[in-house]
């Protein structure tokens, strides 16, 4: 899981999500904490597909690498 900086945030979103997907890692997700948001993709055949997008205090569950419910205003501290 990754948190979105503003000056890492492209960087983050294009670079550093393809090098990962080339690796092989099974799951990739980020946290905008300007929005709040968070999104994730799985590999799935070599590439990745988006898994989840949600906002605020939706409720999105993750099953890689393990199974969680995540809401992404309460990852931001107050």
């Amino acid at each position: 899981m990754e948190v979105l900086s503003p000056s890492t945030k492209r960087i983050d979103l294009t670079l550093k999500r393809s090098r990962f997907e080339a690796a092989g890692c099974a799951s990739y997700w980020v946290v905008d904490p300007d929005e709040p948001a968070m999104t994730g993709w799985d590999l799935v055949s070599g590439t990745y597909a988006e898994v989840g997008h949600v906002t605020g205090m939706q409720t999105c569950r993750a099953n890689l690498p393990f199974a969680v419910d995540i809401q992404p205003a309460s990852l931001i501290a107050d």
